[in-house]
C-alpha cells in the first residue's frame, strides 16, 4: 500500500509540474499557450494565499486544541503560505505586463533567447553568456524562467512550513519519519523519478529539444581520467568537512543532533545488513538520489536560475535534517557541485554526489556510527 501511494504521489507530481513546465516551453512560441500558464499560475497562486488565510484563522479561531496544533505553528506556517502565494503573484506582473504589450521594467519585452537557448553540454560557454543575460532585461518574462521561480517560491513555502514543524511539534515529524521506516528501492525511484522527468520537460524534451539534445542541455557527457580524479578529490573533501559539520552541529544543537540522528538512521541505516546488502544499499542511495537531484538541479535549474538560487533551493529540500546547521553545510556542498557543473559537467557532479552519499553509507556501516 505505501508503494502505491508513492507511485501515485509520484505521477501527480510529474502531471502537475511535468505538465507546466511542458506548457511553460510551449509559450515560448505560442501566445495562448503563455496567456493560459500565467492565467493558471495567478489561480494557483490565488489558491495559496486562500489556504495561507484558512491556516491563520483556524489558529486564530482555536476550532483545534493546542495539543494538536500548537497556536505558533499555525499562525507561522500562514504566515509563510501568505507570502509564499503573494510572491508567486507578483512573479506574473512581468509576464502579464509583456502579454499586455508593456515593457517590461527595464525597457524591454521578453528575451526569448535566454540561457534556455545559449546552454550546452557543461562548456564555458554555457555560463559566461549566461551570467550577462541571466539579470538583463526581461530574462524573468520568458516562460520557463518565470515558472521555475514560482516553483522555487511554493516549494521553498512548503519546506519553510515543514521546518516549523519540526521546530514547534518536533515529535510529530519524528514519528513521521518513523512510520516511514528505511527507504526501500521503490521509495527512492518514486521519490527521484519526478525529477527525472520533470527536467527532461522542462529542457523542452519532444517540443524544442531531441534526446541527444536534451542530454547536452543537461550537461551530460563524458569525462576524462584526470576529471574522474577531481571528482574523487571532491568526495573525500566533501566526507572531511561533513565531520567538520557533524561536529560542530553536535556541539551548538546537541538536542535536534540527537533527533536528527534517529531520524537518518531510521532512513539510511544498516543494522542487521550484511556486508553486500550494505553496498546494494549504499549503491541505491548513492545513484537514486544523485541520478534525480543531479539532473533536475545541476542539470536544469542551475544553468536558468544560477548557483546560489538553485542551493538555496537543494538545501532546504533536506528537512529532515530539521532547521540545523546541516543546511548551511548542505549548502555549502551545493555551491561546490554548482562549481562542478560549470567547470565540468552533470555528469561529474552526479558522480561525486552518488559517490558521497555511498561512501556515507558504507562509513556508517564499517564504522557502526
Amino acid at each position: 500500500m505505501d508503494t502505491l501511494s508513492a507511485l501515485i504521489q509520484a505521477l501527480v507530481i510529474i502531471l502537475f509540474v511535468g505538465g507546466f513546465a511542458l506548457l511553460a516551453q510551449w509559450g515560448r512560441k505560442n501566445r495562448s499557450a503563455e496567456i493560459t500558464l500565467i492565467v493558471l499560475l495567478l489561480a494557483f497562486s490565488s489558491l495559496v494565499i486562500v489556504l495561507g488565510v484558512l491556516v491563520a484563522l483556524v489558529g486564530l479561531s482555536g476550532a483545534v486544541p493546542a495539543s494538536q496544533l500548537p497556536r505558533e505553528l499555525s499562525i507561522g506556517s500562514a504566515a509563510v503560505i501568505l507570502i509564499a502565494g503573494l510572491a508567486g503573484f507578483a512573479l506574473c506582473v512581468a509576464p502579464l505586463r509583456k502579454i499586455t504589450g508593456r515593457r517590461a521594467p527595464g525597457g524591454s519585452n521578453a528575451t526569448n533567447t535566454s540561457l534556455e537557448d545559449l546552454a550546452t553540454a557543461g562548456s564555458h560557454s554555457e555560463e559566461r553568456p549566461g551570467q550577462t543575460n541571466r539579470y538583463s532585461r526581461g530574462w524573468y518574462s520568458d516562460p520557463p524562467i518565470y515558472f521555475a521561480l514560482w516553483m522555487l517560491v511554493i516549494v521553498l513555502g512548503e519546506k519553510m512550513v515543514e521546518l516549523l514543524i519540526f521546530t514547534l511539534a518536533p515529535e510529530a515529524i519524528e514519528s513521521t519519519f518513523a512510520e516511514a521506516g528505511r527507504l526501500s528501492p521503490a521509495a527512492v525511484v518514486f521519490s527521484q523519478l519526478p525529477f527525472v522527468v520533470i527536467a527532461l520537460l522542462g529542457v523542452g524534451l519532444g517540443m524544442r529539444r531531441d534526446l541527444r539534445q536534451t542530454l547536452a542541455r543537461l550537461g551530460y557527457g563524458p569525462i576524462t581520467l584526470r576529471q574522474l580524479g577531481v571528482v574523487v578529490l571532491f568526495i573525500i573533501g566533501a566526507l572531511l568537512l561533513s565531520f567538520a559539520a557533524d561536529a560542530l552541529f553536535s556541539a551548538l544543537q546537541p538536542e535536534v543532533f540527537e533527533r536528527v540522528g534517529r531520524i537518518s538512521e531510521g532512513l539510511f541505516g544498516t543494522e542487521g545488513f550484511g556486508l553486500v546488502a550494505a553496498i546494494l544499499f549504499a549503491l541505491l542511495i548513492g545513484v537514486g538520489a544523485a541520478l534525480g537531484e543531479e539532473t533536475l538541479f545541476r542539470g536544469a535549474l542551475q544553468p536558468a536560475l544560477g548557483i546560489p538560487l538553485t542551493s538555496v533551493l537543494w538545501a532546504f529540500l533536506h528537512t529532515q535534517y530539521g532547521p540545523s546547521v546541516i543546511l548551511v553545510y548542505i549548502f555549502v556542498l551545493s555551491i561546490g557541485l554548482g562549481i562542478l557543473r560549470n567547470r565540468l559537467n552533470t555528469t561529474a557532479t552526479f558522480l561525486a554526489h552518488a559517490g558521497y552519499n555511498a561512501s556515507g553509507v558504507l562509513l556508517a556501516y564499517f564504522l557502526n556510527v
